[in-house]
């Protein structure tokens, strides 16, 4: 009689063993899911204000030179409506990077989604978010170059990438 229930006890301890495990397993993929849901989400409202007419254009103009060089951009020389949409700009950015590096946002999904404005946009105002650092905030625009390192940095973006930059 001992060897059945040593028998049953043994087969009730790996049920609860799978059951655990089982359980475990599900668990793990219902977090992987609601990761990847805010994932989504974060895109998908970011995107929204980042793609509207406006914004793309006013992001092509910056990057085509219109405001000047980045050795000579100046937002104090804009528009109010064209200064408000280059911080608005910069703010986005630089909150993408806080996404990023806070790891609430896959920076393979900003990729797929943003793969060239911000290393083209960091390259039409660096110097003067540089000399920002000096001047107002030390804080200035760090996460938004972080981001542009992590392009610099990305294995997936190879050398046409980099060649092909200055095409908008």
């Amino acid at each position: 009689m001992g060897d059945v229930w040593a028998a049953v006890s043994a087969i009730s301890a790996t049920i609860g063993t799978v059951f655990v495990v089982t359980a475990s397993f599900f668990a793990y993929s219902q977090i992987k899911e609601a990761r990847l849901s805010r994932h989504v989400q974060l895109l998908i409202s970011f995107q929204e204000k980042y793609h509207s007419q406006a914004a793309r254009h006013f992001r092509r103009r910056l990057i085509s030179g219109e405001f000047g060089s980045p050795e000579q951009f100046d937002p104090a020389r804009m528009s109010a409506d064209d200064f408000h949409s280059f911080w608005q700009l910069h703010d986005q950015l630089e909150m993408l990077g806080v996404l990023v590096e806070q790891r609430l946002l896959a920076f393979d999904l900003v990729v797929a989604c943003f793969h060239r404005s911000p290393p083209q946009v960091w390259a039409a105002i660096e110097p003067y978010i540089v000399d920002r650092r000096t001047n107002a905030s030390p804080l200035e625009g760090v996460h938004f170059e972080r981001l542009v390192q992590r392009y610099h940095n990305s294995p997936v973006l190879g050398a046409e990438y980099w060649e092909r930059q200055d095409v908008l």
